[in-house]
């Protein structure tokens, strides 16, 4: 029987996992990797693809994140396209294309799966992502002594201070009742754990300015709700300085090392505790992290309302030790204090920090539980048959 599925590839870090999963389930997997200039309308992609899909006879497409582009060509040529969605928000997933019968969109966020219904997408399950662990378990188990102690660190962070172009927020001029209505909502919601209350909190008005000043608008193929819009902007805020906070509060704990590509906020910049080691790889550095560093943070962006981030998985995945805000969906599956750790304040994170800096062996016995939780319950290779089964596509696992 022919198991094919065309992938498209847009340089995702879970695209090379997913890839080598579906091909020890048996699966012949057909990459396609040119660019989309245009959303829904870009001839040249189309005709790429068209003529790829025409010579490999996929049984399903399959991307992660929604593009329409790729949602009309499944429809036209009768095709299943599964989306998996890992990003919150996702503008894309606004597109009128949304409600093709096409589509399986497969959403990592309970709350956003739900909006993604309720806005007409027919085909949309809640379904938490996964792991590849042995692809992890490759770089680490091949490191020579020297590079696992390069990334060794007592405190870690990997990930984005959402402080450069992508923050539209700080460039916008809004006005005084606008702005200061948004610092208000922006500085309770960083205090607020497991609840985001920012789109039901935000005035109409203030909505409005802020989808003008921040350029939200996308037209006419798009159906978009600006006070969502507008609470995502808040929420990516929030997450900036949630980030910046946490990190301040860490270095006071204990030496903590940084990944990001970002520029290091100015409060954390002169921190003689804590030191910007720059990007990490996906593939090749960031398992050595998690694996190495005594504590990892995950700091799950705001916008991500109630799923389990990636990040979260991949620590794990790694038998690195976790602390973790508290997020809805994380501990309806991972036990607090038995298989990661999370915190719900300033005060109860570095309360735990301190704990769990003195306490080596039980990090180790949390970090194993929760690798043994990862394989059972987020391995890939379980999870894509899942997935298939609920596209209609059983037949095929």
């Amino acid at each position: 029987m022919n198991k094919t599925i065309l992938m498209y590839r847009w340089n995702s870090n879970s695209e090379a996992p997913f890839a080598a999963a579906m091909e020890k389930l048996g699966f012949q997997v057909i990459s396609f990797e040119k660019p989309i200039r245009d959303y829904h309308a870009d001839a040249a992609f189309a005709r790429e693809f068209l003529e790829r899909l025409h010579a490999c006879k996929p049984d399903a497409v399959f991307s992660f994140d929604y593009f329409p582009i790729l949602s009309s060509l499944c429809e036209i040529n009768g095709l299943p396209y599964l989306s998996w969605i890992y990003d919150c928000p996702q503008y894309t997933l606004c597109s009128r294309t949304l409600g093709s019968r096409a589509n399986y969109i497969f959403c990592f966020d309970r709350v956003y799966a739900q909006r993604l219904q309720q806005a007409g997408a027919v085909n949309c399950v809640h379904f938490p992502l996964g792991v590849l662990p042995e692809s992890f378990e490759r770089v680490i188990g091949t490191a020579s002594p020297q590079m696992l102690k390069q990334y060794r660190s007592p405190i870690s962070f990997v990930g984005n201070f959402y402080n450069g172009e992508q923050n539209r927020f700080r460039q916008a001029d809004l006005g005084e009742y606008a702005r200061g209505c948004a610092e208000g909502l922006i500085e309770a919601q960083r205090r607020v754990y497991g609840y985001n209350f920012l789109e039901e909190a935000i005035p109409e008005a203030v909505s409005r300015e802020i989808v003008e000043k921040c350029r939200l608008t996308m037209g006419e193929l798009y159906v978009c709700n600006p006070r969502q819009m507008s609470a995502d902007t808040l929420g990516m805020e929030v997450s900036a300085r949630e980030r910046e906070r946490v990190l301040e509060i860490a270095a006071q704990c204990a030496d903590t090392a940084v990944y990001t590509g970002s520029r290091l906020p100015e409060t954390l910049a002169g921190s003689p505790n804590l030191s910007n080691r720059g990007y990490a790889d996906n593939a090749s550095q960031m398992p050595l992290v998690f694996h190495e560093s005594g504590i990892n943070l995950n700091i799950t962006s705001k916008t991500i309302v109630s799923g389990i981030p990636q990040r979260i998985l991949d620590i794990l995945a790694c038998g690195g030790f976790c602390v973790s805000n508290y997020q809805p969906e994380a501990a309806e599956y991972f036990s607090d204090g038995e298989e990661l750790v999370f915190y719900s304040g300033e005060e109860e994170l570095r309360e735990k920090l301190l704990y769990y800096l003195e306490r080596e062996e039980e990090r180790r016995r949390i970090a194993q539980r929760g690798l043994e939780k990862v394989k059972k319950q987020f391995s890939l290779e379980k999870k894509i048959p899942e997935m298939l089964r609920i596209a209609g596509l059983g037949e095929l696992v």
